[in-house]
């Protein structure tokens, strides 16, 4: 902090020597602090009061106060808030369980954790997916440690603050434990923890950095440098700053002999301070600027000379935070707007998900890549979205599952245009996989995908609940199976020998309308609707996906191979009874029409917010590829 803002005066006491006021440096406010008070302020500037803010967004009642002031309304628990509303979480970091919360209540959600914070989740989780149990060392009941605790489920994690709470732990030497560390965790004693747990461990993982926070480590050590020289420090803060109290514990530690912890000048303890030659100055990482000037003047007009200590200036700059939540979501602008942004957003998490992992097979992920990246047209995954937007399910978790359902969709296709299948040498317009690398590769790569489909639905990311993944789950096995996929193939390997109008669209409804269902369904799970709601949906889904078939059997009819991206006329030549054949094409024409006034109709419960599922049937009956 510059010295320029901190008045100097002369002594009021005459010819008796000045007493001092050391000031730390740095103090005062981090840039993770600044970055949250900053979203606040944009949030309200953007959209207006109110905006909710779960729990004090730092630990500060200057910065709560002023907050307030300009519109934010701070509650205690997101069931407080109304629903639809805008609402900003602190920086101390949340439970996934309050995330839940929010998006179940339809909330504008957007959070402000510190990204050190952030960090901390990060290593916690992958620890416990490593299998190691992880030892935090931290202050139980802190607000931060709440949010870290909520990242994993209960009982993977135990709370440490001193070493005799190693000795309750029911943990064998040998067990494989990590550590991490709260953010505002005193530096020296988090060296003393880490140090017991090494020794009481044999098998121990870190952090590659320190947790703790720089600005706690930086104050920490400025307080240090200055606190021997001093008779009395004090510190800044409010009370509820947990790196606010650790100063003063510092500054005792250091050999001070009084310290204190002020919310600004009108808590100055004056007897302390009038006894004092040397007053050391600091401020916590929550505490503004402005609370510092004010004690400065007070102490000035006591008599005392302000002088800024030397210190080196913080350079560490946080990415803003995205208020990009707060306006209209994913989904919004053209069908082809929609549908481009998701193609893109799908392209990433796919390749994501497929890996680049030391030891697996190159040639495999090669071709699981060839299978699913850089064509198709995401309808289904652009289904989950629209759908999960309508019942104010979030976006990210919609293309997770957007992903999965585009792995078992081009593990289909891989497996459809095998020799022992429809034996095709074009899908997409280049060579099929099988052509491409060899017929056990597209086997395999079939085989794997369909597994990472599993894989993505079954990880924490893609829903915090775990009941709803298991549903996710349940739903795609069933899309997939006797009842889905598998069994809509072998109907149409081995139909009955006069099929009727029935058996063709059974079949069909198995063969692609398994997935339409499934993304449908799947996009309902994400967010909050009525038993008629869902039922609304599910219809639209059994429509849409005989309309999406039919299409295709009008394409296999009349359609540009060079436009479709694969072979045409091919179930006539096969003899196949699909749809045009049983009804012709006019017949076909007209049970589309009709099956897409059925959508439509199956929507009217959800009025305007249903505009993008009325868009994606539109494209599904006229599409030419």
């Amino acid at each position: 902090m510059a010295a320029s803002s901190i008045n100097t005066a002369t002594s009021h006491q005459g010819d008796a020597p000045r007493r001092k006021v050391l000031l730390a440096n740095p103090r005062g406010f981090c840039a993770g602090v600044q970055r949250a008070i900053d979203v606040v302020e944009q949030a309200l500037a953007r959209h207006g009061a109110p905006v909710y803010v779960r729990r004090a967004i730092v630990h500060n009642r200057i910065v709560v106060e002023s907050l307030e002031r300009q519109g934010a309304v701070f509650v205690q628990e997101i069931d407080e808030i109304p629903e639809g509303a805008i609402a900003i979480l602190s920086a101390h970091g949340s439970a996934r369980s309050v995330k839940l919360a929010a998006q179940n209540r339809n909330l504008r959600l957007v959070d402000a954790i510190c990204p050190l914070v952030a960090k901390v989740h990060a290593e916690i989780e992958a620890w416990y997916r490593a299998g190691r149990h992880v030892l935090l060392i931290g202050h139980l009941g802190h607000p931060e440690v709440v949010g870290t605790l909520g990242q994993v489920p209960a009982g993977a994690v135990s709370v440490v603050s001193q070493p005799d709470d190693l000795n309750a732990l029911d943990l064998a030497p040998n067990s494989a434990v990590a550590y991490a560390v709260q953010t505002t965790f005193s530096t020296r004693e988090a060296a003393d923890m880490i140090a017991a747990i090494q020794a009481r461990f044999a098998d121990v993982a870190g952090p590659r950095s320190s947790d703790i926070c720089y600005a706690t480590t930086n104050r920490q050590e400025a307080l240090e440098a200055i606190a021997p020289q001093c008779d009395l420090v004090l510190v800044a803060g409010d009370t509820m700053s947990s790196n606010a109290r650790r100063l003063v514990e510092v500054a005792l530690a250091a050999g001070c002999a009084d310290a204190r912890l002020i919310a600004d000048a009108s808590a100055l303890p004056l007897d302390a301070v009038l006894a004092a030659r040397t007053i050391g100055l600091t401020a916590a990482a929550s505490t503004p600027e402005s609370a510092v000037d004010g004690i400065c003047a007070a102490l000035t007009d006591l008599g005392c000379e302000v002088i800024e200590a030397e210190g080196e200036a913080e350079r560490v700059r946080f990415r803003p935070v995205s208020l990009d939540a707060l306006e209209p979501q994913a989904l919004a602008g053209s069908l082809e707007d929609r549908l481009s942004r998701l193609r893109a957003d799908i392209e990433t998490e796919l390749d994501k998900a497929i890996g680049q992992a030391r030891g697996r097979d190159r040639r495999l992920a090669e071709a699981m890549r060839y299978a699913t990246l850089g064509g198709g047209k995401r309808f289904r995954a652009l289904l989950v979205a629209a759908v999960g937007e309508l019942v104010g399910g979030s976006y990210a978790q919609a293309l997770r599952v957007g992903a999965a359902i585009e792995c078992v969709h081009a593990q289909s296709l891989v497996h459809d245009d095998l020799p022992c299948m429809d034996d095709d040498d074009l899908r997409r317009g280049r060579p099929t996989l099988h052509r491409k690398f060899d017929e056990a590769t597209a086997v395999l790569a079939g085989d794997a995908l369909l597994a990472l489909a599993f894989e993505i639905l079954g990880e924490e990311a893609t829903h915090p609940d775990a009941s709803v993944r298991v549903q996710l789950v349940v739903a795609l096995a069933r899309a997939v199976g006797q009842d889905g996929l598998a069994g809509g193939q072998m109907m149409d390997l081995f139909p009955p020998a006069k099929p009727t109008a029935q058996d063709v669209f059974e079949c069909e409804s198995r063969k692609t309308g398994a997935l339409i269902r499934f993304a449908v369904e799947a996009g309902s799970m994400l967010g909050t609707c009525s038993a008629e709601e869902r039922a609304r949906l599910l219809r639209f889904a059994e429509n849409l996906g005989l309309v999406f078939q039919i299409r295709d059997d009008m394409l296999d009819t009349i359609g540009d191979a060079d436009v479709v991206g694969k072979a045409v006329r091919k179930d006539a030549d096969a003899g196949r009874r699909s749809a045009t054949a049983l009804l012709g094409l006019d017949g076909a024409a007209r049970q589309a029409s009709l099956l897409e006034d059925a959508c439509h109709e199956a929507l009217d419960l959800f009025g305007p917010k249903a505009t993008p599922l009325r868009d994606l049937t539109s494209f599904a009956v006229s599409r030419m590829h």
